[in-house]
């Protein structure tokens, strides 16, 4: 099998050496195609993240982090854990090898809040670390890996809680449909975000594959990408159905050289996208998120949002949309008394 980036160097010993080029920097892989020190290295290059080394030092920070990654990537063989979840503790992980590879594992808090302060510049980076670090340490505790207190407990975080990604309204959803035509991939795109509330790594899969026909009505079937995996089924409204007329491919949305998109990758196409109809700063888990709080302001009850959000029922983020959506009713009858009560 051909892998990108990849080229092969005959050595005069006869030897075969594997060197993965790519923006002008070449790094010789290690280990023998086939091999997991191999792949694990090829995958660390590919996805621009540090490499945690194969052996390590019993007692090291570098061996506990591959025994956590180990752990990981069994949870994700199993469908326990998502392929996205692992890519992102290597990356925050191996900054932290990078740092204290071959020191002790019995890391004392100093040493977390000096590695977080060299990543002050990006306060998202140094709290992703932060929170990996913590979630390293509940994890070796639990198995009694190391003795110490999780050196990342009681540490501050850098950046301030925000609202997260801002929910589209109505009028954002009609300004985006104005600006993009039917049939554009665009436009697809947020017809089958707002009709199914789909997260981007599921939007991007969805196709043909999942139609069934129930009771003459199609609905769609498909499992999340996300763990625990669920089973998400679905009724296609009148709106989706008439925006796939004439739509011959099996996955609904595709790039323009007629491949699917990646989940990171439709994410950046559809804020172009948005940035494109004057909607500044507006994301894919924006437009679930606001669909999700304009059907609870209009009346749709918990049970319904946590089956249009495919939550577990009772969720506690389906909680929040219908305490939103209550203080906002509620601050329309207040301020409706007060005019009557000064009327």
């Amino acid at each position: 099998m051909r892998l990108k980036y990849v080229t092969t160097e005959r050595l005069p010993s006869g030897a075969t050496r594997y060197r993965f080029r790519r923006n002008g920097k070449v790094t010789t892989l290690r280990g023998e195609p086939g091999s997991r020190e191999f792949h694990e290295h090829y995958a660390a290059l590919i996805d621009g993240v540090p490499v945690v080394p194969m052996k390590a030092v019993r007692g090291s920070v570098e061996w506990l982090v591959g025994l956590f990654l180990e752990d990981l990537e069994r949870k994700v063989a199993a469908r326990l854990a998502s392929p996205l979840t692992l890519k992102g503790k290597r990356h925050h992980l191996g900054r932290l090898v990078e740092e204290y590879g071959p020191k002790s594992a019995e890391m004392p808090r100093s040493a977390v809040i000096k590695l977080a302060d060299k990543y002050a510049a990006t306060p998202g980076a140094a709290d992703n670390l932060i929170k990996g670090i913590s979630g390293l340490y509940i994890w070796a505790i639990q198995r009694e890996y190391v003795q110490c207190d999780n050196p990342a407990r009681g540490v501050k975080r850098m950046t301030r809680k925000t609202k997260g990604f801002a929910p589209w309204t109505a009028e954002d959803i009609a300004q985006f449909l104005a600006f993009h035509a039917p049939g554009t991939t665009a436009r697809r795109t947020l017809m089958l975000a707002a009709c199914t509330t789909a997260r981007r790594g599921d939007l991007c899969q969805i196709g043909r594959q999942h139609e069934v026909t129930r009771g003459g009505r199609k609905w769609l079937r498909w499992e999340q990408n996300k763990a625990p995996h669920e089973i998400v089924e679905m009724p296609m409204s009148r709106a989706l159905l008439a925006d796939l007329a004439g739509h011959g491919n099996m996955t609904y949305i595709l790039t323009s050289y007629g491949a699917p998109y990646s989940a990171a990758g439709l994410g950046n196409a559809f804020r172009k996208w948005a940035d494109d109809a004057g909607l500044k700063g507006r994301s894919l888990h924006g437009v679930r998120k606001g669909v999700a709080a304009m059907l609870t302001a209009s009346g749709a009850t918990s049970a319904e949002i946590d089956v249009l959000l495919g939550h577990e029922m009772g969720s506690p983020e389906t909680k929040v949309y219908v305490r939103s959506a209550a203080r906002a009713g509620l601050a329309e009858t207040v301020v409706d008394r007060i005019d009557a009560m000064l009327g």
